[in-house]
């Protein structure tokens, strides 16, 4: 097993190589990926994943830290090329714990953008759909388009209150209630029987 330090120290320089950062981000330790990457690849693979990963880059030329910027990079690339899942992972948790650290969505605030570190619960401000601007409007001209202040409420009342209520039918006329509400004018001796009521001339 990895003692900790080698784990909190491997995560730190790895993540530190795929997100250098530069005068506007800080790199990825000083926002405090490492931490939240550790969490979430506990979380999606179990506590064998970190020693996995820092046994996968000790394999491909680590431990990083005693290594310069060029060589970390090559035995990062490396561990791209031979491990591309294992890799994938890291990359993508990493870089999604990247953008919700406070310090990053400050960073792409200060380029004028508006963002969150998730889209909800506060989510976007979006125009109003615009159906004469082509570029909005489906290019295979199939369907159609209602406008909101178009829109009409459905009619609920012929369903049953209750539809996934057993169901039951009553009467000659096989009127059913819950699931079998709109299934009615029956008649049948089947129906009869789902009712508890024997058809005249058969026995119970």
């Amino acid at each position: 097993m990895t003692a900790p330090v080698e784990i909190a120290t491997m995560l730190r320089e790895l993540v530190d190589v795929l997100l250098p950062g530069d005068g506007r981000f800080p790199a990825a330790s000083a926002a405090g990926t490492h931490g939240a990457v550790a969490e979430r690849l506990v979380a999606q693979l179990g506590e064998s994943a970190l020693d996995d990963l820092a046994a996968a880059i000790v394999d491909c030329g680590g431990p990083l830290a005693p290594l310069d910027a060029a060589a970390r990079e090559a035995v990062v690339r490396r561990f791209e090329e031979t491990r591309p899942e294992q890799f994938e992972t890291l990359r993508m948790v990493s870089v999604l714990a990247y953008y919700e650290s406070p310090a990053v969505v400050r960073a792409v605030r200060a380029l004028g953008h508006d963002y969150n570190d998730a889209p909800q619960p506060a989510g976007y401000a979006m125009a109003p759909f615009d159906e004469r601007d082509p570029q909005q409007a489906p290019a295979h001209r199939r369907g159609s388009y209602v406008r909101t202040e178009d829109v009409t409420r459905l009619d609920l009342a012929p369903l049953p209150a209750d539809p996934l209520a057993p169901e039951t039918v009553t009467g000659d006329d096989a009127v059913a209630s819950g699931r079998g509400a709109i299934a009615r004018g029956a008649g049948s001796r089947t129906s009869a029987r789902r009712a508890g009521d024997a058809p005249t001339g058969e026995r119970t």
